[in-house]
């Protein structure tokens, strides 16, 4: 099962997600919490228009986030333990990760937030299994390529 929304139900457990990076599974019958997991945050973290998370995404039993220092985090979806957390940008540049993650075959893409501060944006891709980096798009040109002169 695959999906990407602010609650997702699988196996009678529906997981939900809200401001500054917390998850709850609950049981989809009862309602009661299974389990929660709440990402650390840095204390000085700068973002804008407020601490929004907008869903996780699911792919067999393994939840992933994106969060609003620039991480993206690999969730048991039946424990709620951390699998792994790997930064996907320098959040005091400004980056952050607001959306729900997308999940296609083996691979979990996510872009990045803060034009705001003007950041350099892209997105990427990585590993289900290890979070390790397979590949990136820069969605600005930078100095020297076609179309920075715009920018």
């Amino acid at each position: 099962m695959y999906g990407s929304v602010n609650a997702v139900v699988a196996d009678g457990v529906m997981y939900l997600t809200a401001s500054y990076n917390n998850v709850w599974a609950l049981d989809a019958t009862t309602g009661a919490t299974l389990w929660k997991y709440s990402h650390q945050l840095p204390g000085d973290l700068m973002f804008c228009c407020g601490p929004t998370n907008r869903g996780v995404a699911i792919a067999g039993d393994t939840l992933f986030m994106g969060t609003i220092d620039a991480h993206i985090v690999a969730v048991d979806a039946k424990s709620g333990r951390p699998l792994w957390n790997t930064p996907v940008a320098r959040p005091e540049g400004g980056y952050s990760i607001t959306h729900a993650p997308l999940v296609i075959k083996d691979k979990v893409l996510v872009g990045v937030a803060g034009g705001e501060y003007g950041v350099r944006g892209f997105i990427a891709a990585y590993d289900v299994k290890t979070g390790k980096e397979n590949w990136r798009f820069n969605t600005i040109p930078g100095p020297g390529e076609p179309g920075n002169e715009t920018w």
